[in-house]
This record gives structure tokens, C-alpha cells and sequence, in this order.
């Protein structure tokens, strides 16, 4: 499914524009994940793991624009893409056609600033018009800022999957499993 395109204000003023990622920005987006998979240990890759062809991730972005049950959304400031979000189905079942997983990630730099929030709401309008009757995720127990997020926008914890990460020091990361009824 397409975004059309929406300007926002952050927090400090500066305009944002929200919008769908189309096979063009396909550098800008694996340089997003891997930016903000280096940022912090709350992402489910090491950046050295994206590694996606650019080709691939082209038709992967020119498909998303055109699916019914998937959606990304980007926010842009400048004209550079600063952070990211995305909802697809958790199976291609018909039993599992009303649940969507959700996933987002923001450049360290711009945390604090709304655009989750803004992001947020704008999954959440998507996936009521593609039908879907809930969203769930994944997110690190320890993830004091994400789960605000998540909360402030009716997510509710539903269970925790124990060392769900494994990090490559040998420590683990205990992972809340969250849902929202839309």
C-alpha cells in the first residue's frame, strides 16, 4: 500500500515529511537499517547482517508500494530519510489474514523529536484501512523508550519470550510480546 505523502512538525519545529519509500530511495532505506541497527542493541540485526542487493531492494520497495497487506512508511527530513516503519502480515493464511506485525527504527539523532509518534499513527491509520483487526511486535525488555511509545498508543503487553537475542558477547535480551486491538 502507497502513503501519500504528509508533511509533519517535529518536536523542535523542523518539518518532516512522512511518505512511502518507492524503489528510488532503496539505498537510503538499507542505509537506515544499518545505521540504526548500529545505533543500539534493540534492533533484531547486526548492521553487518543488511546486506540486501540493491536490486532486491528495489522490487522489494516497488511491490510494497502496490501490495494490499504491506506497508512502509519513512520519514524524511531534507529531503534524507531518518527513520522507518513497516507493517506485514504474520502469515498468508487465512486464519492470521486480520494480524499485522509492526516494526520501526529512527536514527539515534532524531529520537525524541515526535517522529515515532507520528510514525505510529500513521501505521496504525494504514493498517485499519487495509482491514487488519490488530498489530503485534516484538520489542527489547529493556527498551525503556520504545515501550512508552508502544503503550502510549494502546499496545499492551501480552507475554515475554526469554532470551530472545542473543548477542554476539554471549549476553542475552529478554524480548515483551505486545499487541493492539484496531
Amino acid at each position: 500500500m502507497e502513503y501519500k505523502p504528509q508533511k509533519v512538525l517535529l518536536k523542535n519545529g523542523i518539518p518532516c515529511i512522512l511518505k512511502s519509500p518507492g524503489p528510488n530511495d532503496a539505498a537510503a532505506i538499507i542505509h537506515i537499517m544499518q545505521v540504526t541497527s548500529e545505533e543500539t542493541n534493540y534492533m533484531a540485526r547486526y548492521a553487518d547482517e543488511i546486506n540486501t542487493p540493491l536490486h532486491q531492494e528495489q522490487h522489494f520497495l516497488y511491490s510494497t508500494l502496490r501490495s494490499r497487506k504491506d506497508l512502509l512508511v519513512c520519514a524524511t527530513v531534507n529531503e534524507k530519510i531518518i527513520a522507518n516503519a513497516g507493517i506485514n502480515p504474520i502469515a498468508d493464511r487465512e486464519r492470521y489474514a486480520h494480524r499485522a506485525s509492526f516494526g520501526i527504527s529512527i536514527c539515534k539523532e532524531y529520537w525524541g523529536l515526535g517522529i515515532g509518534s507520528h510514525l505510529l499513527a500513521a501505521i496504525i491509520s494504514g493498517a485499519r484501512e487495509m482491514g487488519y483487526e490488530q498489530l503485534e511486535l516484538e520489542v527489547v525488555c529493556e527498551n525503556e523508550r520504545g515501550l512508552a511509545l508502544y503503550k502510549k498508543y494502546g499496545f499492551e503487553i501480552y507475554g515475554t519470550r526469554e532470551h530472545c537475542f542473543k548477542y554476539r558477547d554471549g549476553s542475552y535480551a529478554d524480548v515483551h510480546l505486545m499487541m493492539r486491538k484496531l
